[in-house]
């Protein structure tokens, strides 16, 4: 028993010690509504010392946004998925791929090729890795994990779009007393305890698909 024991806190260290830190220097809040009905809030947490670029971008969408439009996925601009533009024009350049798509609840950049950001965003529901070194990771979700499963786990028609509008009603800052760190360890014991804490049905649609986030943002005048 004690020599199981050592060997599991062993693992454990050596899963830490392997695994990317990150320190978030931001947090953002998306309250979110599924088919009308509050479904909760979803806190993500920003990479700003690793992609200061990327996470001062993402900011100003979350925060002042663009007047009288909607997002879709971060669309600003057709609001169907299709359009996208950033705080410093068209597009900006890939920063760095520090990060890696290693679990569910990692906040990343869409885009149509290399150095191509702007506004479209998605966050992994499984591990990722072929997203690698394609698209700028530059959050984690800290909370509502829940939440972002039941997003996942919304009926869908052929074409990706949830049966029920998915909404986020609100976004902004969550005040942050301090910087801390976080990882892109895949064996995030606690994260997962809380995403099987879902109905299994629930649980094994999400491991079978990875869905851009389809979404929309009521951006007041």
């Amino acid at each position: 028993m004690k020599c199981t024991l050592v060997a599991l806190i062993g693992l454990c260290c050596f899963w830490y010690t392997n695994a990317a830190h990150f320190t978030v220097t931001d947090q953002v809040f998306f309250d979110i509504s599924i088919g009308d009905v509050k479904a909760g809030r979803i806190v993500i947490g920003l990479f700003g010392q690793d992609v200061p670029k990327t996470v001062d971008n993402f900011k100003t969408l979350a925060t002042t946004g663009v007047s009288g439009k909607s997002y879709s996925g971060g669309d600003v601009i057709s609001g169907n998925g299709l359009g996208s533009i950033s705080k410093f024009g068209d597009s900006f350049p890939d920063e760095n791929f520090k990060a890696k798509h290693g679990a569910a609840g990692f906040l990343s950049m869409a885009n149509s090729g290399q150095d191509t950001n702007g506004s479209q965003f998605f966050i992994t529901l499984i591990p990722t890795p072929w997203l690698d070194g394609k698209h700028v990771v530059f959050g984690k979700v800290i909370e509502g994990m829940e939440v972002l499963m039941t997003i996942g786990s919304t009926k869908t028609d052929n074409g990706d779009k949830p049966l029920k509008r998915v909404v986020i009603e609100k976004s902004g800052i969550v005040p942050l007393a301090s910087t801390f760190q976080v990882s892109d360890d895949p064996h995030d014991w606690w994260s997962w305890v809380k995403a099987v804490s879902l109905p299994l049905s629930l649980s094994v649609s999400i491991i079978a698909i990875l869905q851009y986030f389809n979404s929309q943002i009521k951006v007041s005048d």
